[in-house]
């Protein structure tokens, strides 16, 4: 029973903690770097919208005080047909060159993506959320990686905004600085197995249109490894989101991310063969897969370290591990009451965060076997 807790143990240990530390050392190994060129092709910037009056003016301002050529940079809405006031405002813009495009019928971001790219020319193509604030120099700083041939898609820098200085927002911005770390360190080791969905470019050409209930920032840079090319990190194209601040949104957007992953990890499942695809099977299974299943395993902890000190009592080291068990979900357990009744304790925004997650992936991860994902599904804001 020890050893199995003892295994538990290091599959949580190197799920959160020993996979950065292997793809640090990997980093600093192959050293891939990037041969980045200043250049100025041709970029459609890809606002998706769905029923985001409150922010797609801010969107659009935003977007046309970017410092890229004008007569370089399309900027495209894409309105999944939306039925408030969204198109409304945003042909407000066309004399500025901002272009409506309406998809009918609600078919969601990843098919009303599909549908337009069959409208675009450019080289490159950025996708962008209504609710994201670019820096002014993103767009140089993005295309420049496309220099390298081998590079086939770029994702930028997300920086979290705390408005509400909230227990959730503290801690998602905490796991953010991490994740962007080992964006890092996955680009030098040779390519990253996902992107930020909300500022993410790609080259046209390497673009491969997905099923509509895939989301496309997991699944498409997998797409793109498949076809020989790189997906790399730009530390320097920096945009900014408003974190969530409360249990529930954290909680329904995790359960929608993760089993959009799942759903796309099966639909691109040959990426996981490690003769063809080396790297990038080693980074999924470590970074996703083991991620996604970790509340599972950590319920064989619980199970097994329970167990051992309740039936034999003999390893010292499993006590330990069963009683950190216990004080982190009672810290958990006394973050999301504090959270309830209005109380903000940002030293307990880790252990609040860390559990909704990886409840988020446990209901995600059951739901998958049960329920098909939709592919449209309700923002929240």
């Amino acid at each position: 029973m020890a050893e199995l807790s003892i295994f538990f143990t290091f599959l949580i240990g190197y799920t959160y903690g020993g996979y950065f530390f292997v793809a640090v050392v990997l980093g600093l190994i192959l050293k891939r770097k990037v041969k980045k060129v200043d250049i100025r092709p041709t970029v459609t910037l890809m606002i998706a919208a769905y029923n985001e009056q409150k922010d797609i003016c801010k969107k659009i301002e935003n977007s046309l005080e970017l410092d890229y050529p004008k007569d370089k940079l399309e900027i495209m809405v894409v309105s999944d047909a939306s039925s408030d006031d969204t198109d409304m405002l945003v042909k407000r813009y066309e004399e500025y060159g901002v272009k409506l495009l309406r998809i009918e019928g609600r078919v969601g971001k990843t098919e009303a993506r599909n549908q337009a790219m069959e409208k675009v020319d450019s080289e490159i193509v950025m996708f962008s959320d209504a609710t994201t604030h670019y820096h002014k120099d993103i767009i140089k700083k993005m295309v420049r990686n496309f220099a390298d041939p081998k590079v086939g898609m770029v994702t930028g820098h997300l920086r979290y905004v705390d408005a509400n200085e909230s227990q959730m927002g503290a801690g998602q911005k905490l796991f953010w600085k991490y994740e962007s770390l080992l964006k890092k360190a996955q680009t030098y080791s040779g390519t990253l197995t996902g992107s930020v969905g909300c500022a993410s470019a790609f080259r046209r050409s390497a673009y491969t249109p997905l099923p509509s209930n895939v989301i496309e920032d997991f699944t498409e840079p997998l797409m793109i490894i498949k076809k020989g090319l790189r997906v790399v990190f730009e530390q320097e194209a920096i945009c900014e989101e408003f974190t969530t601040s409360k249990s529930e949104e954290e909680w329904s957007m995790r359960v929608r991310v993760i089993r959009g992953g799942l759903t796309g990890l099966m639909y691109a499942k040959s990426i996981l063969n490690p003769i063809r695809f080396p790297m990038a099977s080693f980074q999924l299974i470590s970074h996703k897969v083991l991620r996604w299943f970790a509340p599972l395993i950590a319920i064989c902890l619980f199970i097994t370290s329970w167990l051992e000190v309740a039936l034999y009592r003999e390893s010292e080291f499993v006590f330990t591990i069963f009683s950190f068990q216990v004080v982190f979900y009672l810290l958990a357990l006394c973050a999301s009451t504090l959270e309830k009744n209005g109380v903000k304790v940002k030293v307990l925004s880790f252990a609040h965060y860390f559990f909704v997650v990886n409840a988020a992936a446990l209901s995600a991860v059951y739901s998958l076997f049960f329920t098909p994902l939709e592919s449209t599904w309700e923002p929240k804001r």
